[in-house]
């Protein structure tokens, strides 16, 4: 097991990937993406017990001469960290991330070489490298498909990592790696509508998805996890939102709370259509249950910040099989990423 100060530094990790993706979303402080993707890797090689990867390239470096070729598998072993297979699987996991958000950062960002797409979304087009005519991404996306590749097994249950293969592979022109990802992809989660859009783009179509569950939720997850679900108003038309995962259920009261500490001279009639905060608690083979956070703040003060009413929220049930400290997830179509407290 990863000792406290381990996981720390995964959590950190995973909020550094959290904020660049916050970066990306809001097209805003992308300048920074570079060093928060670089202080991330270091952290997940720190408690790999590795000072730095052998043949792992910085975002936006030169590939090193022994670095995968695109399509090729990582070395055996490449993501095995000292102990528990779960800190492994969340370096892995992690690792992929840095890859597929430094090549992101090129493609989008950096050399400006997309046309409108949305990588979220959407995707990469296929073999729009060819545009990269300096061949300044081709490096990134052999890291990219190395880095999925190596942690495509870490949690055979999500599609996160499956997605991220697939926008390398596309990226790079492997038509057919790329529908081998995507229905991956759709194997472990049969909803993720990203993954159905890329197979109909690559002229394929996914088969139909299941029937959506009746009744009550059920989670499909080994772990038992909270997941905070914070919106904010942007416009008069746009929300902008964000998914924090925990392991423990004080953690996810204590990201809540400090979330309404932060809505300042808002006045209560108001929050209802300024902030939508909801917690989910996933527990396996059990209920999803939901709770309205913002339906729970008393009508009196009339202004914030606010308080939570937490009477009739289980707080005090441990969660079975807590999800690993940083682990990332992919959940109803989008990345998820560790909340900042182990408490």
């Amino acid at each position: 097991m990863v000792d406290d100060d381990g996981g720390a530094r995964l959590v950190r990790a995973g909020q550094l990937l959290a904020d660049s993706w916050r970066r990306f979303w809001l097209d805003d402080g992308t300048e920074e993406i570079a060093d928060q993707l670089a202080e991330a890797g270091h952290l997940y090689d720190s408690v790999a017990g590795r000072p730095g990867r052998a043949g792992q390239a910085a975002p936006g470096d030169a590939a090193p001469a022994d670095a995968a070729a695109p399509g090729d598998a990582a070395a055996p072993g490449d993501a095995a960290a000292p102990g528990d297979a779960e800190v492994a699987a969340t370096i892995a996991i992690g690792r992929s991330t840095v890859a597929a958000f430094a090549l992101r950062l090129a493609v989008d960002v950096d050399h400006d070489l997309n046309s409108g797409w949305d990588w979220d979304d959407e995707g990469p087009p296929l073999g729009e490298m060819e545009w990269d005519e300096d061949g300044v991404t081709a490096a990134l996306a052999a890291q990219s498909v190395a880095a999925a590749r190596a942690a495509l097994d870490a949690d055979p249950d999500d599609p996160l990592v499956p997605l991220q293969l697939g926008h390398a592979l596309t990226w790079i022109g492997d038509r057919e790696g790329g529908i081998a990802a995507y229905e991956e992809a759709l194997r472990r989660d049969p909803w993720d509508e990203t993954a159905h859009e890329r197979l109909e783009r690559l002229e394929v179509t996914p088969a139909e998805p299941p029937p959506a569950e009746a009744g009550e939720r059920i989670s499909r997850r080994p772990y038992g996890f909270a997941v905070l679900r914070e919106q904010g108003r942007v416009s008069q038309s746009d929300w902008f939102e964000e998914r924090r995962l925990f392991g423990t259920l004080s953690a996810a009261r204590a990201d809540a709370d400090a979330c309404l500490r932060d809505t300042g001279d808002l006045e209560r009639e108001s929050l209802d259509g300024m902030v939508r905060l909801d917690l989910e608690i996933h527990r396996p083979g059990r209920p999803v249950t939901t709770y309205d956070l913002i339906a729970r703040v008393p009508d009196a003060p009339d202004t914030g910040p606010f308080a939570i009413d937490w009477s009739g929220i289980p707080l005090d049930e441990p969660l079975e099989s807590p999800l690993p400290a940083g682990r990332l997830l992919r959940l109803d179509d989008r990345a998820c990423f560790y909340g900042s407290s182990l408490a």
